[in-house]
């Protein structure tokens, strides 16, 4: 019986000598080069040289070494075809049973923005040619492309003394998608030279969803790999049914209002059609939920809750004795008696943690904002844009006091994760009304007051669009509102300015810098 092989060139050298002597301590023969070599040497291990194979020394710098017909040959040929069989042996071809292989890591060309010939030497030409040769032939042949893969084949081997063909089937995947994806890599660098830009984007995972927006949809999530310690895939759910289509949009938008909020106060933000209806800052998180519930109990009602703080015994007596219906319920963490609570009382209600919201971060993270349009995308920076009190103007003649311009820059935070247009109506780091994704900017003043109500007397205001005339402002004043945040720019800026004036209103603009969101 011929001994089994295994090849091995890696550049990622992790976990290579455990699963190196594992191999060898079952039987395969080692076969390996360069680097690799070198490096299994020195764990005091056997290794038939490469070069033994092939006929032929590593040549050119290190570019030919395993790319020959007697490698791809042992690795390609069907074991279970007769005429393969004849030939191989006609050829002397014995088999390469386990091929482990990465490559060079040609991203960093693609992160350090390295010249094109120093790029060029990060490209492999035998790794993937060996690597797709083994997925192919993956009846027959293991690759290994993953080190965090290498224990589960250790396992198998020790346990089974083969690998079983689910695990090389699944083994062949992953491998198809990493030479997929060091193609794309490849293909967007050198995309500089045609004078284009290409943008390729890999999600994997997809998770059949209940339905998409509505029951006749069908819906699909799928993830991507993310250094974002917010991502939503990082989120473990708790307890509650699974989550809908529209659940994680309403999610992704009460994560973005919660970081842009921060961690140093305790922060409530509920979620109702992926616009913020109730958002406030607390004392403590029982104090900042209620807050932001009763900023408008209506829309509240069936919403997304998402908090800073972990979810207390305190607070789930208190939603469930008030009778409040919550959809999901996302925080860093939940203590074990609420949690038992929901499970049995509140059975269809999602409960997702993430200790990484108890200081939710807002520091922008290497993505693209992506817009699908028929027959294409759109591409955009994510709105990074932070104002604070010295990015203000003021306009008026009053100026805004303190507590006016903390409210009004928690605002700003608010109108920046809503649906344009809108208008949006605080005091005391409470969100109490907005006016959310409506066509013109009066009748979104109009559905603010309207939310608001008597608590509009005292607040403040802001838009995340400049006021083209000032209707709005007017209305806006009348109902009571004491200072208003705009971007600023329009031609009747000043008409807006004499009004607030008039008024004794202060009026403060950012600059310029606006939060359409559509």
């Amino acid at each position: 019986m011929t001994k089994p092989r295994a090849l091995l060139s890696v550049y990622d050298k992790r976990n290579l000598e455990t699963l190196a002597k594992t191999l060898s301590d079952n039987g395969y023969e080692l076969v390996s080069s360069g680097g690799t070599a070198k490096a299994l040497e020195a764990c005091g291990l056997k290794l038939t040289p490469v070069e033994s194979i092939t006929g032929n020394p590593e040549a050119f710098d290190g570019r030919m070494k395993t790319l020959s017909f007697q490698i791809e040959s042992a690795i390609l040929f069907d074991r279970d075809n007769p005429v393969h069989q004849k030939e191989a042996s006609a050829l002397k071809i014995s088999p390469i049973d386990i091929v482990v292989c990465n490559f060079y890591p040609f991203q960093k060309a693609v992160e350090e923005k390295q010249p094109l010939q120093q790029a060029i030497e990060l490209i492999d030409i035998g790794g993937p040619a060996m690597v797709r040769a083994a997925a192919k032939n993956f009846r027959h042949v293991t690759v290994l492309v993953d080190p965090s893969d290498y224990a589960e084949v250790e396992k198998a081997l020790k346990e089974k003394k083969s690998l079983p063909y689910s695990l090389r089937e699944s083994l062949a995947a992953k491998a198809f998608r990493m030479t997929a994806d060091y193609d794309s890599q490849i293909d967007t660098y050198f995309s500089q030279f045609q004078n284009e830009k290409v943008l390729r984007l890999r999600f994997s995972g997809g998770e059949a969803l209940r339905y998409g927006e509505n029951p006749h949809q069908e819906g699909t999530v799928y993830w991507c790999k993310s250094p974002d310690p917010m991502a939503l895939h990082k989120l473990t759910q708790r307890s509650g049914k699974e989550l809908s289509f529209n659940n994680w949009l309403d999610v992704d938008a009460a994560l973005r209002v919660l970081a842009r909020l921060g961690g140093t106060e305790a922060a409530g933000v509920i979620i109702k059609h992926a616009n913020p209806c109730g958002t406030a800052l607390g004392n403590t998180i029982e104090s900042a939920f209620e807050k932001a519930w009763e900023g408008d109990p209506v829309a509240s009602f069936g919403g997304i809750v998402a908090l800073n703080r972990p979810i207390t015994h305190a607070l789930v007596e208190k939603i469930l004795t008030e009778k409040k219906f919550i959809e999901v319920l996302i925080a860093p963490a939940i203590e074990d008696k609420p949690l038992e609570i929901l499970s049995e009382q509140k059975k269809n209600w999602i409960v997702l943690t993430n200790a990484a919201l108890l200081n939710p971060d807002f520091s922008p993270v290497p993505e693209y904002d992506i817009k699908k349009i028929r027959g294409g995308v759109l591409i955009q920076q994510p709105d990074t844009a932070v104002i604070t009190e010295k990015d203000l103007e003021i306009t008026s003649k009053r100026k805004p006091t303190e507590s006016e311009i903390r409210d009004l820059l928690f605002l700003w935070k608010i109108v920046q994760e809503t649906k344009s247009n809108t208008i949006a109506i605080a005091k005391n780091n409470q969100l109490l009304g907005s006016g959310a994704g409506q066509q013109d900017r009066v009748r979104a003043c109009k559905l603010a007051l309207e939310k608001a109500g008597e608590k509009a007397k005292g607040a403040v205001a802001a838009s995340d669009g400049f006021f083209p005339f000032p209707d709005g402002p007017e209305i806006l004043i009348n109902a009571g509102i004491t200072a208003i945040l705009h971007p600023g720019g329009s031609m009747r800026d000043s008409e807006t300015i004499q009004l607030c004036d008039k008024h004794g209103v202060a009026l403060a603009t950012t600059k310029g810098v606006r939060a359409f969101k559509h």
